[in-house]
C-alpha cells in the first residue's frame, strides 16, 4: 500500500491473491466489490458525504464493471440467476450497429441488479470502516510516516480489526 502517486492516482493498494483461482464464488465477488468501494466509503465516513473526492473514480468504474459482469456474464443475479446475456465486446461501431440480444425490460432488471450489488457492497464497506476507524487511523499515520507499507506490516497494524455481523455474508 502506498500514498506515492502512481500515474493518475494519488496512491494505490495492490491486492495479491493468496493463490491462483480458476473459479470465483459469488461471495468472493461480493467481497471484491466491498473492498473496491472501500476508498470512497472511507472518504465519506471520515470527511462527510459532501467532501468526497475524485480519488476513487477508477475504483468505482472497476466495481461497476465487475458487478455488470457478475450479472450479464456469470449468471449471478438475484432475479436473473443462471441466465447469461451476450454483450458484443467489439468496437464502438459494432455496438452502435448491432442490437443487444435482450429487451429493454431485461436491460432495466440488469441495471437494477447491478445497482443492488453496488449498494450492498457500499453498505458492507461502510459498516466495516465505521467499526475499524481506530485501526485505519493507525494505518494512515504509518503511511504518512513511511509512504509505503508492505502487506505484513498492514496485517500487523490491522490486527484485531472487526468484521461486524452486519457486513458478513456467511
Amino acid at each position: 500500500m502506498t500514498i506515492i502517486p502512481r500515474g493518475g492516482t494519488g496512491g494505490v493498494t495492490w491486492f495479491i491473491p493468496p493463490e491462483d483461482r480458476v473459479f470465483v464464488s459469488l461471495i468472493q465477488f461480493k467481497d471484491m466489490l466491498a473492498r473496491g468501494l472501500g476508498g470512497r466509503i472511507a472518504e465519506e465516513v471520515i470527511f462527510g458525504r459532501d467532501r468526497i473526492t475524485t480519488g476513487a473514480g477508477n475504483d468505482l468504474q472497476k466495481a461497476a464493471e465487475l458487478a455488470r459482469d457478475m450479472i450479464i456474464n456469470q449468471g449471478m443475479g438475484e432475479k436473473l440467476r443462471d441466465q447469461v446475456f451476450h454483450v458484443d465486446d467489439g468496437m464502438m461501431i459494432d455496438r452502435l450497429v448491432h442490437e443487444r440480444e435482450y429487451s429493454d425490460e431485461t436491460a432495466k432488471v440488469i441495471d437494477d441488479e447491478v445497482e443492488g450489488l453496488i449498494t450492498e457492497a457500499a453498505n458492507r464497506a461502510r459498516v466495516v470502516i465505521k467499526a475499524n476507524v481506530d485501526k485505519l487511523e493507525v494505518l494512515k499515520d504509518k503511511l504518512l510516516d513511511k509512504e509505503t507499507v508492505e502487506a505484513d506490516e498492514v496485517d500487523t497494524l490491522l490486527k484485531g480489526a472487526k468484521l461486524p455481523a452486519a457486513a458478513a455474508l456467511y
